[in-house]
């Protein structure tokens, strides 16, 4: 009796550690956009989930090459905040302490959100600074949507943002923060926007630091890299 009392417990043991194991380990919290902002190396192999995201996502690196955050933006400037709220994911390339080479942001509201085709035709029209080649059809994670790319053509602030994306708060001819706006510190850019289940999913892709002439590479193994990319 007491033999096959201790062989139950040392299973229980032994299942408990191997869920946990499996676990998906929570991606590291942080602003992204302000000074202490920064990107935590992901190791290969492991899965990740995004807990401040409005929807459940899980994405294991097949190598350790990738650097990752997550955070929660809201009405109050660089501290999150009451609603409107919106969830965040980034990976990258590069060094921890520097500039990615090569950023993935991936971005949606808490709320109803607009539905694909509106939020396009807000990203490609709202505010100045960029032009946007064709839209085309994609899947990424078994959902469809639409992607474009674009270059940012005019002058770039004193943050080094040329071009900001605002895809679902209402236009405000006041100047203001926006808990959904994306600023675009590099030159060129790719969009994807996705139907999820009825949400709208914003992925924006862009060279940051990396030299243009290298950003058709990033693309590549950014799309590896989403193709790896799970909505539970």
């Amino acid at each position: 009796m007491k033999r096959a009392f201790l062989g139950g417990v040392i299973a229980t043991v032994c299942l408990a550690t191997a869920a946990a194991a499996s676990a998906p380990r929570d991606l590291p919290q942080s602003y992204l956009f302000t000074p202490s902002g920064a990107l935590t190396p992901l190791r290969a192999g492991v899965t990740y989930q995004a807990s401040q995201f409005p929807l459940a996502v899980r994405l294991t690196p097949a190598d350790a090459s990738w650097l990752g955050t997550q955070w929660k933006s809201g009405r109050d400037y660089f501290r999150g905040g009451p609603p409107p709220n919106f969830g965040w994911v980034h990976f990258g390339r590069g060094s921890a302490t520097g500039i990615p080479v090569g950023l993935i942001s991936i971005m949606t509201a808490y709320a109803n959100t607009p539905s694909v085709t509106a939020t396009v035709r807000v990203l490609r029209t709202r505010g100045h600074g960029a032009a946007y080649g064709e839209t085309t059809p994609v899947e990424v994670a078994g959902f469809r949507g639409v992607q474009f790319d674009g270059t940012i053509v005019g002058p770039k602030n004193y943050d080094h943002v040329g071009h900001f994306f605002i895809p679902f708060s209402p236009r405000s001819h006041a100047a203001k923060y926006y808990a959904d706006e994306y600023g675009v510190y590099g030159d060129v850019f790719r969009v994807i926007v996705l139907n999820v289940r009825g949400k709208t999913v914003v992925v924006i892709i862009e060279n940051v630091a990396l030299p243009t002439e290298r950003f058709s590479a990033f693309l590549a193994k950014a799309s590896q890299l989403l193709g790896r990319l799970r909505f539970p």
